[in-house]
C-alpha cells in the first residue's frame, strides 16, 4: 500500500481516470489531492531545461543566496515564470474541484483544503471543507501567493486545535520554517518539496522538531536530494508525494514511476520505505 500525500487535481492536464490508471500501475492506493495552483503547464523535454534545473538545485544547496534570488524570480505579479513561459497563478484556490474528485472516487482520494490568507473569506471556507470527512488538512502556499508566514497565524491556530496537519510550500522569507513550530508547538507540519528553498538549513531544524516533516514531491528535487534528506533526517521524517500532474510533458501522460523510484532506489530496508510510502503520513492524519 502506497499513499501519495501531495498531488494536484487538474483535468486540463490529467483526468481523474488516467490518474487512477497510473496509481494502479504503481501500487498507489490513495492520493491526497490539492487544488491546482496555476494555469495548465506542461514541461518541455529539453537538455537546456534539465541543465537549468540542475543549476538551480546546485545553487540552492551550495550557494543559497544566489539560489534564493532565482527562486524568488519565478513568481512575479501573480504569474509563475519558468523557462521563458508565463502561467497565471490562481489567487483563490478551487477547493470544490478537490471535493468533486473525492465524490467521484471516494475510495481513492483524500483532500487538502487550500488556503490563501490574503482573502478575508478563505479561513471560513477552509473550515467548511474540513467538515467533510475526506479532507485531512490545510495546504498553504506563501511562495506563490506571496505573503509572510505570519499571515498563517489564524489557520495554524485552527489546525493545531483540531489536530490536523498543514502542508506548506515555503517562500524564501528568512527562517520562515521556524515560525510555526515555535509558535504552535503541537501543530503537525509538512514542508513541501523537502523544505524548498532552504533544504539543508531546514533539515537541520526539522530533525529536532517532533511534529515537523518533509515530503519528497516535485521536479524541484532529484534522486540525490531525496537521498540526502533521508540520510540526514531518517525515514520517520519523510513522506512520499509526487506533485503531479506538474512535470507532465503532454495531456494525460504522467510518469508516476519517476518519483516512486526515488524511494525504491534508496539503500534502506523495505520496512523503512514503507514508513515513507504510507505509515508516516497515515499517522499524521489518523492520530
Amino acid at each position: 500500500m502506497i499513499v501519495d500525500c501531495h498531488f494536484h487535481v487538474d483535468e486540463t492536464m490529467l483526468t481523474l481516470e488516467k490518474m487512477i490508471e497510473g496509481m494502479d500501475k504503481n501500487g498507489v492506493t490513495k492520493t491526497a489531492l490539492i487544488a491546482p495552483m496555476n494555469e495548465t503547464m506542461f514541461e518541455v523535454d529539453s537538455t537546456f531545461q534539465h541543465y537549468l534545473q540542475g543549476l538551480f538545485r546546485f545553487l540552492i544547496l551550495y550557494t543559497p543566496p544566489f539560489g534564493y534570488k532565482i527562486y524568488d524570480s519565478l513568481v512575479q505579479d501573480g504569474y509563475l515564470k519558468l523557462y521563458g513561459n508565463t502561467y497565471k497563478i490562481f489567487t483563490k484556490p478551487n477547493n470544490e474541484m478537490v471535493a468533486d474528485a473525492i465524490d467521484r472516487f471516494p475510495d481513492r482520494f483524500l483532500g487538502w483544503a487550500a488556503v490563501n490568507p490574503k482573502l478575508p473569506e478563505s479561513l471560513e471556507e477552509v473550515e467548511l471543507y474540513l467538515m467533510k470527512p475526506a479532507f485531512i488538512g490545510v495546504k498553504a502556499h506563501p511562495f506563490m501567493h506571496e505573503y509572510s508566514i505570519t499571515a498563517l497565524d489564524p489557520v495554524a491556530a485552527m489546525c493545531e486545535s483540531k489536530g490536523i496537519p498543514m502542508l506548506i510550500h515555503l517562500s524564501s522569507e528568512p527562517d520562515s520554517y521556524k515560525y510555526l513550530p515555535e509558535n504552535y508547538p503541537k501543530l503537525k507540519l509538512i514542508y513541501a518539496h523537502a523544505g524548498i528553498p532552504f533544504w539543508k538549513k531546514c533539515w537541520r531544524y526539522v530533525k529536532e522538531q517532533p511534529n515537523v516533516f518533509i515530503d519528497t514531491s516535485s521536479d524541484y528535487l532529484s534522486p540525490s536530494i531525496v537521498k540526502q534528506a533521508v540520510d540526514y533526517l531518517g525515514y520517520r521524517k519523510i513522506l512520499y508525494g509526487c506533485d503531479g500532474p506538474y512535470g507532465a510533458k503532454e495531456f494525460n501522460h504522467y510518469d508516476y514511476s519517476a518519483k516512486k523510484n526515488w524511494i525504491d532506489s534508496l539503500q534502506i530496508p523495505d520496512e523503512q520505505k514503507d514508513y515513507i510510502f504510507r505509515k508516516n503520513f497515515l499517522r499524521l492524519i489518523q492520530d
